[in-house]
């Protein structure tokens, strides 16, 4: 792992061009540690570094300068916050240690962020979604009478046919059949199939521990897999947004103060280290 000072001194540029390829995002933050003071430091890949046009990448810092592009991060601003939310998470990793359900709790909060990343990231959420629904089994698996389950009724999956108004609709707009569908613009008198029953629904995971509480979602058509007396459990109905996030509504998407303090490759990390832990017996 290599310092800022460290990196700077590799590429023979100075420390704030090192902070600028982090401000926009060229340069990811592998490891967080803990300083003396109370103060962090950021390391960073060795193997990462190595990849990467540091040259190219300023000429593009300074371009996006030019046209007044703003970073993701907002330098000392951000590194207060930084520091705030690090020292807080400190305390809950520390204070949960005295729960015999450290090890899920653990696993549940890294998970928490897993989701938020794959909320901000779309080109590489399909992986991250694919790893949390194998963390999301393990963790109901082993930890059953500990979670409240809900199933929450989803719409049906649609086709639609479009009238001849809704297709000049759609011309004099400039949108495809296709995107007048996605935007839910069609009238009644459209001909529109169900093809799939409640494949919008989700299952809700709730975990309360003591003073804290995880609450995951999965699509129904993954969980039942996994969830046994499906018919039994609670039932509510879901809300739901536009068509393009209809699957993946709940959640929000990650902080650049929460990217500084847990990187995704650290909860990945963290993540697959879980999956290939035995399991614990918590009861």
């Amino acid at each position: 792992m290599l310092t800022i000072s460290e990196v700077a001194g590799r590429f023979n540029i100075s420390n704030r061009q090192v902070h600028e390829l982090m401000d926009y995002g060229y340069l990811t933050v592998a490891q967080v540690e803990r300083k003396d003071n109370r103060g962090i430091s950021f390391l960073f890949s060795e193997k990462e570094i190595e990849t990467l046009d540091i040259p190219s990448l300023l000429a593009d810092i300074k371009e996006k300068r030019e046209r007044n592009e703003k970073p993701r991060y907002q330098g000392s601003s951000d590194l207060r916050k930084i520091i705030k939310a690090f020292n807080y998470y400190d305390r809950f990793l520390e204070e949960i240690e005295e729960y015999p359900e450290a090890e899920l709790l653990k696993a549940c909060f890294y998970l928490f962020h897993l989701n938020h990343y794959a909320k901000t990231y779309p080109e590489i959420s399909k992986s991250l979604y694919q790893l949390k629904a194998r963390v999301l089994e393990k963790v109901y698996r082993e930890n059953q009478a500990k979670f409240k389950v809900i199933y929450l009724l989803g719409a049906d999956k649609k086709k639609v046919w479009l009238c001849e108004d809704c297709k000049e609709a759609a011309h004099s707009r400039g949108l495809s059949y296709n995107r007048f569908i996605r935007e839910e613009a069609y009238c009644s008198k459209c001909y529109i199939q169900s093809v799939e029953k409640e494949y919008y629904s989700l299952m809700e995971f709730i975990l309360r521990v003591g003073d804290y509480r995880f609450i995951f979602h999965s699509p129904r058509s993954l969980a039942a897999a996994w969830v046994d007396n499906l018919p039994e459990l609670p039932c509510e109905v879901r809300r739901e947004g536009f068509y393009e996030d209809r699957m993946y509504l709940y959640g929000r998407r990650v902080t650049a103060v929460e990217e500084r303090v847990f990187p995704l490759e650290i909860i990945k990390g963290k993540l697959m280290e879980y999956l290939g832990r035995e399991p614990q017996n918590n009861d």
